[in-house]
């Protein structure tokens, strides 16, 4: 668990996408973290959302956020996103007990839960948890 980094989409856009606000912090993290030896996490879902993003932001031809995504994948540890996680991220969104109600946060908490992860990175200001750390890459020190 203590090398388990699992980082929400928006952190993962960050480091492809230099005019994004928190890019430049994003990517200081990932690199300290390298260095320290964790293992970073995504899951499926998030390749497809960041390059459904990116390619509406027309920074790069298609062929170039191809091979963008493919280098900036190769050094995550890729969750799969099967009909497990979808159920119990549809279950939380429906329980009135939780403060889930985005589909997308609740299915990164749960791939998150399933790889045992120490922290969730994200600069979601509305993203919840209920028992992984929830850390903004704000609040690393180097």
């Amino acid at each position: 668990m203590e090398n388990k980094i699992y980082l929400d989409t928006n952190i993962f856009i960050d480091l492809m996408d230099s005019t994004r606000p928190f890019s430049k912090e994003s990517f200081m993290l990932l690199k300290h973290f390298i260095a320290e030896g964790k293992t970073f996490y995504i899951n499926s879902d998030t390749v497809t959302n960041a390059f459904y993003i990116l390619s509406k932001t027309k920074r790069y031809t298609n062929s170039e956020l191809l091979l963008v995504i493919k280098k900036t994948v190769s050094i995550f540890t890729v969750v799969a996103v099967e009909n497990d996680e979808v159920l119990r991220a549809l279950d939380l969104c429906e329980d009135v007990t939780t403060s889930f109600k985005d589909y997308e946060d609740a299915l990164q908490y749960i791939c998150a839960v399933k790889i045992d992860a120490k922290y969730i990175i994200t600069n979601d200001k509305g993203f919840v948890s209920l028992d992984i750390k929830i850390k903004k890459t704000n609040e690393f020190v180097f």
